[in-house]
C-alpha cells in the first residue's frame, strides 16, 4: 500500500520478499486479487505489458510514458469534465471514466 508508483505484482513481490523470504509469487498474486476484489487496490489498464496496481482510489487519470512505461497520476480536476456524446449500447452501465495520456516522461524525452 506504500508503493505509489503503480507497481507490477512482481515489484510488490520483490519488496515483500525482503520482509518475508519464504513468500511465493503465487501468494502475492492471490493477495493482490483479494485486495482488488475488496476495493483496496485498483488495477491500471493492462495496455502496459503487465498488470500495474495503484492505491490511489480518488478519481484520477494517467500520464503514461510510451518508452519506459512509467505511469503518473493526473488529477481528475486537471481535465475538463468528461461525458459521452451519446448513450452507451443498451444495457452497458458506466462505472467510471479513465483517460490515458500517452507521451514521453521527462527522463525519456531528454534521451531522444
Amino acid at each position: 500500500m506504500k508503493m505509489e508508483d503503480h507497481p507490477s505484482p512482481e515489484a510488490v513481490y520483490g519488496i515483500v520478499r525482503k520482509e518475508i523470504p519464504s513468500i511465493s509469487l503465487g501468494t502475492v498474486y492471490k493477495s493482490i486479487k483479494t485486495f482488488l476484489d475488496s476495493g483496496l487496490l485498483r488495477e491500471v489498464s493492462l495496455h502496459h505489458g503487465s498488470a500495474r496496481l495503484e492505491t490511489n482510489l480518488k478519481p484520477h487519470h494517467h500520464l503514461i510514458c510510451v518508452k519506459c512505461k512509467a505511469i503518473q497520476d493526473l488529477p481528475d480536476e486537471d481535465l475538463t469534465p468528461l461525458r459521452l456524446k451519446k448513450p452507451p449500447p443498451l444495457g452497458f452501465q458506466v462505472h467510471r471514466y479513465s483517460v490515458e495520456v500517452m507521451g514521453r516522461c521527462r527522463n525519456c524525452a531528454d534521451l531522444k
